[in-house]
């Protein structure tokens, strides 16, 4: 998925002014007002380069997955002292528990399907103590999404510079987005392409999917970044 920008991808973001530790602030702020369980452990599920992960790490004992290994490569480099591994959603099986876990910055529209939506949201339910909390920040709705956006961004330092256009389409329920890099460095210029698909599930099948996994569930319509935020607890 990103393993083409993947050592790019926090100068990307950091160009589009995401405020990670904003972010990390609200997701506290959430788990304060949510959680029952006693502990302070807490997995970053989709956790990329491991921005968030590493800011949570100094209030919870913290560790992360994602399926993606170049991104993990990223984490390990930059947070060497939180574990990190590979593993897929819907399936993963790390043999404990967590008093908290966290999807984050739209990583569930990876799943694509209902099914695999099911899948992933029953498996972070069953790495969950007693009284913990799942909070996961959704993809667009299937109304929520325009066909044929085109955006530009552009990252600049001196010996960096990245231009990316990204379009997007649809197949079905999934939202394609197509990204378009120049990447140029004293080398010289790079052109890359990724192609990013995402599931467009609705409200009600968020909310059926952590009902179906055994959880109470709330929806905070603007989350932690406008996306809105679905959060569940473990009975």
């Amino acid at each position: 998925m990103y393993s083409k920008s993947a050592k790019y991808y926090d100068d990307i973001y950091a160009a589009n002014g995401k405020d990670y530790r904003a972010e990390a602030n609200k997701v506290r702020k959430f788990i304060q007002k949510y959680k029952r369980s006693k502990g302070k452990s807490l997995l970053d599920v989709g956790c990329g380069t491991g921005i968030h992960a590493n800011l949570l790490s100094k209030h919870y004992q913290v560790e992360g997955l994602d399926i993606e290994q170049k991104m993990l490569m990223v984490a390990r480099k930059n947070y060497p002292k939180i574990r990190f591994q590979q593993g897929d959603m819907i399936n993963f099986k790390l043999g404990r528990k967590f008093d908290i876990i966290v999807c984050l910055f739209s990583a569930i529209g990876h799943v694509k399907t209902k099914t695999r939506l099911q899948r992933a949201i029953k498996s972070m339910s069953q790495h969950l103590f007693s009284g913990g909390v799942l909070l996961i920040e959704p993809w667009f709705t299937p109304d929520e999404w325009h066909l044929g956006r085109v955006y530009t961004l552009h990252f600049n330092k001196p010996d960096l510079k990245i231009v990316r256009m990204s379009h997007g389409s649809k197949k079905g329920n999934v939202s394609i987005l197509e990204f378009q890099y120049l990447i140029g460095t004293p080398k010289g210029i790079e052109h890359d392409t990724e192609f990013l698909e995402l599931g467009l599930f609705t409200k009600k099948e968020y909310l059926d999917a952590f009902r179906s996994a055994g959880l109470k569930v709330f929806h905070d319509p603007k989350g932690v970044d406008g996306r809105g935020l679905y959060i569940g607890i473990k009975p």
